[in-house]
């Protein structure tokens, strides 16, 4: 009996981890639904992919980007080791959105965010403090194809 309840309390737990990505259709009753998949909050913000013309795009929102153009360093986790990219990021127009990729099929950083487990940015702008975040990646293959799709 104390196995059964051990593994039932281990898949549990095991489901609840791989609930990182939120995957949404949202139907604004005008257009097509569209579908959004966005992270739990970190340092206020959340990390967001959605389909852009066909492409998928990956950019943090919620904080307030002062510069126009930001270097921002990430490092997605796979496997153990720290995976290191930079990327020149750019803000939108209300400045609480930074988008880091436009286009992940065509990022070099593809493979290791589908097998990441954690993802770190770093934000240097030039004239704010440098921002941290860090969000688990659980479910980000599953993100990306239901964006893809």
């Amino acid at each position: 009996m104390k196995k059964k309840i051990i593994t039932v309390a281990t898949i549990l737990v095991a489901n609840v981890s791989l609930a990182q990505w939120t995957n949404k259709s949202v139907d604004n009753g005008f257009d097509e639904p569209y579908h959004i998949c966005y992270t739990k909050e970190n340092n206020n913000s959340v990390l967001k992919l959605e389909n852009v013309d066909g492409n998928v795009a990956l950019y943090i929102q919620g904080s307030y980007f002062c510069s126009d153009v930001v270097t921002v360093d990430m490092s997605f986790m796979v496997n153990g080791v720290w995976k290191k990219y930079s990327t020149t990021a750019t803000k939108s127009s209300d400045s609480k959105a930074l988008f880091l990729v436009d286009d992940m099929e065509n990022s070099d950083a593809l493979l290791d965010f589908l097998n990441a487990t954690s993802i770190k940015l770093r934000v240097n702008e030039e004239y704010c403090e440098t921002e941290y975040y860090q969000f688990n990646m659980s479910g980000s293959t599953s993100a990306y194809k239901f964006i893809k799709n």
